[in-house]
């Protein structure tokens, strides 16, 4: 075998092993976890997580997933998977203007409101348990095209 087809393998197999470590791992786990990613953006690693279910949501230039349903005593972790900083701000969204399909002016009502470092940098997650059923809406204060919503199920 030639010294450049030798390296070529050496190369798929240092490849291949992590990947192939990180599904066997990712398949003993015995905590539910719903991971959820968006396309083009680096994938959000699942967690090990221990206590209720969660629920983890990515922020590209969306909240991914946009809405999500969870039972009582959720915590929901977003991750900021973009270079710019975002907020995680909980309040009423504002009317949507029919010819720029923008939000109009949103409201925070004061239950969590978390800005978010870029991706990669400390403090660019945000977790918040839901304890009481009901709607939460909330959206990203500096841009008015990112709005979503979480569902608790008593």
């Amino acid at each position: 075998m030639s010294p450049t087809a030798r390296t070529l393998r050496s190369s798929i197999a240092l490849i291949a092993l992590p990947a192939l470590l990180a599904v066997l791992v990712g398949c003993t786990g015995n905590t539910p976890a719903i991971i959820a990613t968006s396309t083009g953006l680096p994938q959000a690693e699942e967690q090990s997580l221990e206590a209720g279910p969660n629920e983890v949501i990515t922020i590209g230039l969306r909240f991914m997933p946009e809405d999500v349903t969870v039972p009582v005593g959720t915590t929901v972790t977003w991750r900021n998977g973009e270079t710019i900083g975002h907020t995680i701000t909980s309040g009423a969204w504002g009317d949507v203007n029919e010819s720029t399909g923008l939000r109009g002016s949103q409201s925070a009502d004061g239950l969590f409101d978390h800005a978010l470092a870029p991706m990669g940098q400390e403090g660019d997650t945000f977790s918040f348990t839901f304890t009481e059923p009901g709607e939460y809406l909330y959206f990203c204060q500096p841009h008015l095209t990112m709005n979503a919503r979480v569902i608790v199920e008593g």
